[in-house]
């Protein structure tokens, strides 16, 4: 019965999972990088180093990245992200 109990848990949780498309950039320049240029991909990257945090551009609209760990190594790129938004900030489960 618990298993049953946890399982369900687990698809309810998931139910609200999203899907968005953007590019992956840092606080500091936000859409600027939209365009994930191989300028826009160096600069993401050295001020997400320096201390920077990963954001998610989608059009105009800039969220903020709860898990910043889930897009290590996809800074100033296109990406396809799955997640729970959380107000203005989203959760990722998982990049493309």
């Amino acid at each position: 019965m618990k298993k049953a109990m946890a399982l369900a848990a687990l698809f309810a949780a998931g139910a609200f999972a999203e899907t968005w498309s953007g590019t992956i950039s840092d606080d500091a320049c936000g859409a600027k990088h939209a365009a994930a240029t191989p300028a826009d991909q160096r600069c993401a990257a050295s001020c997400i180093k320096m201390g920077g945090k990963a954001v998610l551009v989608v059009g105009e609209k800039v969220y903020g990245i709860e898990n910043q760990s889930a897009v290590k190594g996809h800074e100033g790129q296109k990406v396809t992200v799955n997640g729970t938004l959380n107000g203005e900030n989203i959760h990722i489960d998982s990049v493309k």
